[in-house]
């Protein structure tokens, strides 16, 4: 394990993990992106950030998985204190993505900016927690914008399949960059956890096409 990048065939595999078989967060990249990645730092096997170049765009992709419920408050202090490391870090737009254990539930009263009208669930303390941090560095809960029948909201299930939550989140500083959020299913993998997938809009790019750079810090990886 450990923190490192791996080039595979067709992907770039940057990664950070301490305890095999828990925890770690990482990036898949397709290879096409390889001269488009400017640096990778895995802050813990909680938290990496990786930034990106297109075309003069800088984009900071912010990986994080959260500890459970159970975890202790220390535990949780920790982890925001890794979160806020990598939000120091960031540059341009800013996405920030993962599984927080936490429920936002419904907007509440003066939570516009940052929440959207269609929220899932009852919030916990662990999504006031999430909005606090989202409010202190003007992000927006991007899930809670796009409007999906339930069945399509829930990210999460029990082993028992009787409680669906959404636990996993995408945040951004730039929304309106954030074309569409959605949550996949039946991908053929074996997790309690599904897969929140969005479409990003680089506003100052005019077509799909995407020119590459030379990056000389390509490989480097802080620890």
């Amino acid at each position: 394990m450990g923190s490192g990048i791996e080039e595979h065939q067709y992907f770039i595999f940057c990664f950070k993990g301490e305890t095999p078989g828990l925890h770690g967060v990482g990036f898949l990249i397709k290879k096409e992106y390889k001269n488009n990645i400017l640096s990778f730092s895995g802050l813990s096997e909680r938290v990496a950030i990786l930034q990106l170049e297109f075309n003069k765009k800088i984009i900071s992709i912010i990986q994080v998985y959260a500890p459970t419920e159970k975890a202790s408050k220390e535990e949780m202090e920790k982890f925001y204190e890794s979160l806020q490391e990598a939000q120091a870090q960031t540059s341009g737009d800013v996405l920030l993505m993962g599984d927080f254990n936490a429920k936002v539930g419904i907007a509440k009263t003066k939570e516009d900016k940052i929440l959207g009208k269609f929220g899932y669930g009852k919030r916990n303390e662990r999504g006031e927690k999430l909005i606090e941090f989202a409010f202190e560095h003007k992000l927006s809960i991007m899930n809670t914008y796009f409007k999906m029948r339930p069945n399509r909201k829930w990210t999460w299930k029990s082993p028992n399949g009787k409680v669906k939550n959404e636990l996993d989140y995408i945040l951004s500083n730039q929304p309106k960059s954030i074309r569409k959020i959605e949550v996949l299913h039946g991908l053929g993998y074996s997790s309690d956890h599904r897969l929140v997938r969005a479409t990003y809009s680089l506003q100052n790019t005019k077509k799909c096409r995407i020119s590459f750079k030379s990056s000389p810090n390509i490989f480097k990886t802080e620890k």
